[in-house]
């Protein structure tokens, strides 16, 4: 199974699921996407499919934590196979990104340094 129908059919599944169920669908992803192509990749990660992600936290759908595990994952990929996923510069998901790292670096209090740390990560 290709990429494109794995990354299809786990999505679709992700809604549905307890957020432990929706990390190992995420793990198995991970573990897809590892043997993929660079242009598999790029062919899969485009704006609309990290659009869809951001819905799916707005929704409350796909939790923020199994969204960390994954851009963290694609972020590792992208550095280890020097490939260019630029179609995320361009989502509703990377301006979601930097207003949760804008408001949670203002936080005076109750700061949460492990999630601000996360988030400029998966920005990064």
């Amino acid at each position: 199974m290709s990429l494109t129908e794995s990354f299809c059919r786990l999505s679709s599944e992700l809604e549905n699921c307890t957020e432990i169920e929706q990390k190992q669908k995420i793990i198995e992803l991970n573990e897809i996407i590892d043997g993929t192509s660079d242009e598999e990749i790029d062919f899969v990660f485009v704006a609309k499919t990290f659009d869809s992600i951001s819905k799916m936290i707005e929704e409350k759908k796909l939790s923020m934590e199994n969204t960390i595990l994954l851009l963290k994952h694609l972020g590792f990929c992208k550095v280890l196979k020097r490939i260019t996923i630029a179609s995320f510069d361009n989502s509703i998901l990377q301006t979601k990104l930097v207003k949760m790292i804008i408001k949670e670096e203002k936080k005076k209090e109750e700061k949460n340094e492990r999630l601000f740390i996360d988030l400029c990560e998966c920005y990064l």
